[in-house]
């Protein structure tokens, strides 16, 4: 079951959702669901942990103050019943339909100050992560789908594009396993090779990743370290893994395995990676709250037409970012 119950102050909520450029920020006082049993309470932008049971005596308290359910919306409107605040409680169940609940907001506002009261504290960003991402026990019987190793890129607000333009990310290596097929990928340099993986050699991998998983790795990676994990079962459920050993692993299978095709790294796809198509610059890139400033401490190079972003080649002018991958420059 889906739920999301917060205080909202509609005038910011909406102009910040009108504006443009940079990633929203989210200060509505909130109590969500992360997932199934997983509770979260943000408030004045600091995160909670909230406990099961915590968790379901609250959504009862707050179903019993609020009115009949209804199939519409939250209004789009500036203000509502002559205020500029008001409560936002949406429930989802497990027939995928939202309902929503009108209450009081003020009185909606005290119930969230007496669950962080009752709460042990706020997490740190470390702490919230590992928190929202915990690895789920991998079972005895397990049906493997991806082993990976890669850049950073999340879990975490940073946007893709600004991962992946700040540390451009040249050593992905994989396995997948799909319908019975078995394929890998190394790097080697600026290559990618891709591989076939026979088959018989299944067992072999499943039990390695039974060693992997006995002492996973937290969710929980600064950006532009590497992070590793498996997926299994039908709803990929992933487990993070010690880096180094999963690469290893990969590495491992492809020496067992037959070398089908080399081909060269397009860099392009690492320095053009938007969000929905988004080209974030200087201001995308980083105005937004909550969002990892990737600042490159790398003067740029020089040329006749003026500075060069050393990490895509745009030129930037007299600019401090790059207009095109949203690197800052030295100054």
């Amino acid at each position: 079951m889906f739920v999301y119950i917060a205080y909202r102050d509609l005038m910011q909520y909406y102009s910040e959702n009108s504006g443009l450029g940079g990633v929203l920020s989210n200060h509505d006082q909130r109590f969500y669901s992360v997932k199934d049993d997983l509770y979260m309470l943000v408030f004045d932008g600091q995160s909670y942990a909230v406990s099961k049971a915590a968790a379901e005596k609250f959504i009862e308290e707050v179903r019993s103050k609020c009115g009949e359910e209804h199939l519409g919306f939250f209004p789009l409107i500036a203000s509502l019943n002559g205020k500029n605040t008001a409560a936002v409680v949406e429930m989802c169940p497990d027939n995928g339909q939202y309902y929503y609940y009108d209450m009081d907001d003020e009185v909606l506002l005290e119930m969230l100050k007496d669950l962080k009261s009752g709460s042990d504290g706020p997490m740190s960003r470390r702490e919230e992560i590992n928190y929202c991402y915990p690895n789920p026990k991998l079972p005895d019987d397990f049906d493997l789908k991806l082993i990976c190793h890669q850049i950073y890129t999340g879990p975490d607000n940073t946007p893709v594009s600004v991962v992946r333009s700040s540390f451009p990310d040249k050593e992905t290596s994989l396995v997948r396993v799909s319908d019975g097929n078995i394929s890998a990928q190394t790097r080697e340099g600026n290559n990618i090779l891709n591989y076939d993986v026979p088959s018989d050699i299944l067992p072999f991998i499943n039990e390695r990743v039974r060693e992997l998983c006995r002492e996973p790795a937290e969710a929980y990676v600064e950006a532009g370290n590497r992070e590793s994990f498996i997926k299994f079962g039908k709803a990929d459920e992933r487990i993070f893994t010690d880096p180094d050993k999963t690469l290893q692993l990969i590495r491992d299978i492809a020496s067992k395995s037959t070398l089908v095709s080399t081909e060269k790294l397009d860099e392009s796809k690492f320095y053009h990676i938007g969000n929905g198509g988004f080209f974030p610059g200087a201001f995308g890139a980083f105005a937004g709250g909550g969002v990892q400033q990737q600042v490159i401490n790398t003067p740029s190079a020089e040329t006749d037409n003026g500075p060069k972003c050393p990490f895509c080649g745009a030129l930037c002018g007299a600019n401090k970012f790059c207009t095109e991958c949203g690197a800052k420059l030295k100054d």
